[in-house]
């Protein structure tokens, strides 16, 4: 197991005690024939012994439960240190409920986009439009943003434009932590 792995608190496991486990939970031999949950069953291996007894049928998703329980820990736990490094008192059930919340919705929209990567926005654009509407409110400046899509809808005798907002604009508004949930791939691209 590696030493690195920060989902487990259980590093002290050797090889034979993963074996050892593994045996009395039988179904999960199948499951581990896949790499992408061979990994995720060894990382919470000793959570689901400690949560079913011996023998017990195991699925796919009691495993994605308590694997995404350990994620979310972890990156509460962080932000709880981070936070109180900067002497701020937390909540840290308020926060693991927020980060859950925030990740199932989230987890949902791209399902619904049928995307697995989550664009945030670049709102420097906005802010420099708001300054200038400001020093001069005579002129109006058009805000137009390349995330904002005209959706143009014929009717029989009319055809109408509409502004389509960013379906990802409500995961990133503002400097909300929850978002600290997520893995950052690229400029402004996150994922799971």
């Amino acid at each position: 197991m590696n030493k690195k792995n920060k989902m487990n608190d259980n590093l002290d496991w050797t090889v034979q005690q993963y074996e050892t486990t593994l045996k009395h939970f039988p179904n999960l031999n199948k499951m581990m024939e896949e790499p992408f949950l061979l990994r995720m069953i060894l990382t919470v291996l000793p959570s689901l012994m400690k949560r079913h007894s011996i023998g017990t049928k195991i699925s796919k998703s009691q495993v994605y439960e308590v694997f995404n329980e350990q994620w979310i820990d972890v990156h509460v736990k962080n932000v709880v240190n981070k936070l109180s490094e900067l002497r701020i008192q937390s909540n840290p059930k308020k926060i693991k409920a927020a980060f859950y919340l925030y990740c199932q919705d989230l987890a949902f929209e791209m399902f619904i986009q049928g995307n697995q990567v989550a664009t945030e926005n670049d709102y420097r654009e906005y802010e420099t439009d708001k300054i200038w509407s400001k020093l001069d409110p005579i002129i109006e400046t058009e805000t137009k943003s390349e995330d904002e899509k005209l959706e143009i809808k014929e009717n029989e005798s009319n055809t109408t434009v509409t502004k389509k907002q960013d379906a990802w604009d409500q995961y990133f508004n503002g400097d909300s932590i929850a978002k600290y949930a997520l893995r950052r791939v690229g400029d402004n691209k996150y994922q799971f």
